[in-house]
């Protein structure tokens, strides 16, 4: 028998480390080719850090948004979700703007225009119109800036998740799944402009994970005991151990021809495969059921440096992004390094200096955004259990 969450009241600190561990991961895999992406747990399986990092959007929404919610202060809590697209929405909008210019500022430095090309950043040369109106509409999909569209429109889609949860949860997570099925059977998808296609992010199936996040959100500040299978935790091991040898093999080919929402060939993230999304429920049942989370209990608190990362997610992954973007140009353009993560000495000295010096610039602003929160010293001093309060919609 596990009980997750002892307290409800509590704030968890699992939830903020492990979402401080997924921003670490989306920072070094959103530098290409850098040593370090060889370790990230996208190498050992079939999902990766944003599956997790939609799961966990998923239950910090439960923990937010719900409670108000079911309270009879449903206006209120629309109200808060409405006001935190809108922080997303301007965080989008400036995260592309800084990083277009960054790229820019060094395809005019370094007289190199071709940087200007990769991961649809060519339409603001092509059709700069048509790729201003795609960004501020979100449907300008380009590389490292797609994970915040999506987002919005899984918060835009919380209302009714939460309006389906309050009957029952198990009818939003029929819903959830419907909605799925649906996206993949007719190919469902939120269009792209100006370039043809749908989102990377499709955040009708992207839903699915967050809804499930949401729905262990629920039960969790609930209290809710649950419940381990010895048999279910072999086999989710057992897919696990499948899983790795799989990925780390490059057995992909060796596969008969199936529809994408079943499998998955490479990283395509569109769909949400079912493989994938299997991948992802297998790493949490055996996190869950392992000694993992007691002992996490005992050893996080506030203090702890991955946990603060977790606790500001917005602003230090806005700020993972812009330095990932430095990193890309830095290492490729003015080191000459490959788009290729090899042991080669002198590409693991700048690796090591470019993750070195963006994460201890990552972990100063969560240290600066914690000591500048109004009474912060005042409230931990005089109550140092204090910060363990409901997770903030700020967040």
């Amino acid at each position: 028998m596990l009980k997750p969450f002892s307290n409800p009241m509590a704030r968890d600190y699992r939830i903020d480390f492990f979402r401080g561990l997924a921003l670490i991961s989306i920072f070094v895999n959103h530098i290409p080719g850098n040593f370090y992406s060889n370790f990230t747990h996208r190498n050992f399986g079939l999902s990766d850090s944003a599956e997790v990092f939609v799961l966990l959007a998923g239950m910090s929404a439960a923990l937010a948004y719900f409670p108000r919610f079911l309270s009879g202060q449903a206006p209120a809590s629309i109200g808060t979700i409405v006001k935190r697209i809108g922080t997303l929405y301007v965080a989008q909008l400036s995260s592309v703007a800084i990083g277009f210019a960054l790229y820019a500022a060094a395809a005019v430095w370094l007289n190199n225009p071709e940087l200007m090309v990769p991961d649809e950043r060519h339409w603001m040369m092509d059709e700069p119109l048509k790729a201003m109106a795609g960004i501020g509409a979100l449907t300008y999909q380009t590389g490292n800036f797609n994970i915040l569209p999506m987002y919005i429109g899984l918060l835009l889609m919380l209302p009714a998740i939460m309006a389906l949860a309050r009957i029952r949860l198990s009818l939003a997570l029929a819903a959830s799944l419907a909605l799925w099925l649906l996206a993949n059977i007719f190919r469902l998808t939120v269009p792209n402009y100006p370039a043809p296609g749908g989102w990377y992010f499709n955040p009708i199936t992207w839903q699915l994970i967050f809804t499930i996040g949401f729905v262990m959100g629920v039960k969790l500040r609930r209290g809710d005991r649950v419940t381990g299978s010895s048999w279910l935790y072999l086999l989710a091991l057992a897919y696990l151990a499948v899983s790795a040898v799989l990925v780390m093999g490059a057995h992909w080919d060796k596969f008969p021809p199936l529809p994408a929402w079943v499998w998955v060939s490479g990283f395509d993230k569109s769909w949400v495969g079912l493989f994938r999304l299997l991948h992802l429920l297998a790493l949490v049942y055996v996190i869950v059921f392992s000694p993992i989370p007691k002992f996490l209990t005992r050893w996080l608190d506030a203090d702890n440096w991955v946990v603060r990362l977790g606790r500001n997610t917005l602003p230090v992954f806005w700020l993972s992004i812009v330095l990932a973007v430095s990193g890309h140009i830095l290492r490729e353009n003015v080191f000459g390094l490959p788009n290729d993560p090899t042991f080669d000495a002198a590409g693991i000295l700048v690796d090591t200096a470019l993750i070195g010096i963006g994460m201890t610039l990552l972990l100063g602003l969560a240290f600066f955004l914690d000591w500048s929160k109004p009474g912060a010293k005042t409230r931990l001093a005089t109550n140092p259990s204090s910060s363990r309060g409901a997770m903030s919609p700020a967040e």
